[in-house]
């Protein structure tokens, strides 16, 4: 069943079948709010609000996007409050280890980047980009949205998402290979 059937059911009062989008979505829209913010505490909750603003929201989804690339716009909105309201540098580091340690099975940067062992390190970089740049990252690589539905994500132009892109790769791989860890790019 596609997302738009089930959005369809949901509609028609079949509330329950709402469960069956967050049985799909829930490992993604977990993964991109942990990259974002860090800490698992705080994401369980920010996941579990992306969830129920969707669900409050879903008569007003009109369907000019993909479902996921509206889901991933509430998430990255709700991500986005919560760090203006918690920016606290010296917590960072703390979050980005905590993150550091989850599994991550959906990771697939460019084609021979990485290495299982380097997964590590590239968070720990991606956690020193400023999120207008995690942001970009995050969508591209984690949750495979074109340009285009990323410019719509994060509600800017396609060029701006090409440029922001090309400045976190640079960044990325300045932050790995500093480490140690960086390839023959």
């Amino acid at each position: 069943m596609t997302d738009e059937q089930i959005i369809g059911r949901v509609r028609g009062g079949e509330t329950r079948m709402f469960g069956e989008l967050v049985h799909r979505y829930q490992d993604p829209v977990y993964g991109t709010v942990v990259r974002a913010v860090g800490g698992r505490e705080d994401a369980q909750d920010i996941a579990q609000e992306v969830f129920l603003r969707v669900f409050r929201g879903l008569d007003g989804f009109k369907g000019e996007s993909k479902f996921s690339t509206w889901l991933y716009r509430v998430t990255w909105n709700l991500c986005a409050d919560w760090l203006r309201r918690n920016r606290r540098p010296d917590r960072r580091a703390a979050m980005v280890a905590e993150a550091d340690s989850l599994p991550d099975r959906r990771v697939n940067l460019e084609e021979g980047f990485l290495e299982e062992e380097q997964r590590g390190e590239v968070r720990r970089a991606m956690g020193k980009l400023d999120e207008r740049y995690r942001g970009v990252v995050d969508l591209h690589y984690y949750q495979k949205l074109s340009y285009d539905q990323i410019a719509f994500v994060l509600d800017m132009p396609v060029k701006t998402v090409e440029t922001r892109l090309y400045r976190a790769r640079k960044m990325l791989r300045e932050s790995l290979e500093s480490s140690g860890q960086g390839g023959d790019e």
